[in-house]
C-alpha cells in the first residue's frame, strides 16, 4: 500500500460547534446557555433538536444537558441533519422557538436569522479550523493548481452563501463560478491573487473539493 506525504496549506475558514436558537427573540441576555433558556424552555419542550448521535456536536449537546444548570432535564432528540435542518424551517415558518445541533459553515446561517447560545464553560471546546491539504509534489507536478490552493482563502460568509445557492439547487460549479465572478481577488498574507485567471488554468478541481465539503457539511 502507498504511503502519502501531506502538506497543510493556508487555512479556508473556521469551524465552530455549539447550539442555535430560533424565533427566541432578540434580547442579549437570551442568548446564553446558563441562564438565558428558562423562559423559552416550556416553548421547546425542554428539549434540542439534534443530528446523527454519533456525531460530535450531538455528544457535545448531551453534556451541555450535564454541565448547565438551565438545562437540567432537557433532551438532546437525535435525527440526522437533513431532518434538523426541516425542523428548523418549518420552526421559523410558524414562528416557532427552536433549539437545534449547530456549526459553521452552514448553508443555515445564510438562509435563517440565528444565533449562537453561548457556551461559557467551553462544552463545545475552541473554534476549529478547515485546512487545504496537499501531497508533497503537488508544487512541481501542477505549480497552478498549487498556487491556486496555497493562496485560495474564503471567509464563512463566502462558503455558507456559496452552500445556500447548492441547498437551493444550484449546480456546484455554477455556484462556485457565481462567487468567482462576485469575488475578482482575495489577498492572503500580503499577495493579492486573480482567482479568476488561475481558477481557469486549474479547470476548476478546487471546486470538487468545495462540493464534497458541502456533502460533509
Amino acid at each position: 500500500m502507498s504511503k502519502w506525504n501531506w502538506k497543510k496549506l493556508g487555512m479556508a475558514a473556521g469551524l465552530t460547534l455549539t447550539l442555535v436558537a430560533a424565533g427566541c427573540g432578540s434580547d442579549e441576555s437570551s442568548s446564553s446557555s446558563d441562564g438565558g433558556l428558562d423562559d423559552y424552555s416550556k416553548a421547546v419542550d425542554y428539549k434540542v433538536t439534534g443530528i446523527e448521535a454519533g456525531a460530535g456536536v450531538f455528544k457535545a449537546a448531551e453534556k451541555a444537558t450535564e454541565e448547565y444548570d438551565s438545562m437540567k432535564g432537557w433532551e438532546v432528540q437525535a435525527s440526522s441533519s437533513g431532518a434538523m435542518a426541516t425542523a428548523l424551517g418549518e420552526a421559523i415558518d410558524k414562528k416557532e422557538p427552536i433549539i437545534v445541533t449547530g456549526w459553521s459553515p452552514h448553508w443555515k446561517f445564510a438562509k435563517y436569522d440565528l444565533k449562537y447560545l453561548d457556551d461559557p464553560k467551553g462544552v463545545f471546546g475552541d473554534a476549529e479550523t478547515i485546512n487545504t491539504m496537499v501531497r508533497k509534489g503537488l508544487k512541481d507536478d501542477m505549480p497552478n493548481a498549487y498556487k491556486v490552493l496555497d493562496n485560495f482563502h474564503w471567509d464563512t460568509d463566502d462558503m455558507e452563501d456559496t452552500m445556500l445557492a447548492i441547498q437551493d439547487g444550484e449546480d456546484p460549479a455554477k455556484a462556485a463560478a457565481d462567487w468567482v465572478k462576485k469575488t475578482k481577488t482575495k489577498s492572503r498574507n500580503g499577495l493579492t491573487v486573480s482567482i479568476r485567471s488561475m481558477a481557469k488554468k486549474s479547470n476548476w478541481h478546487m471546486w470538487n473539493g468545495i462540493q464534497r465539503l458541502h456533502q460533509r457539511m
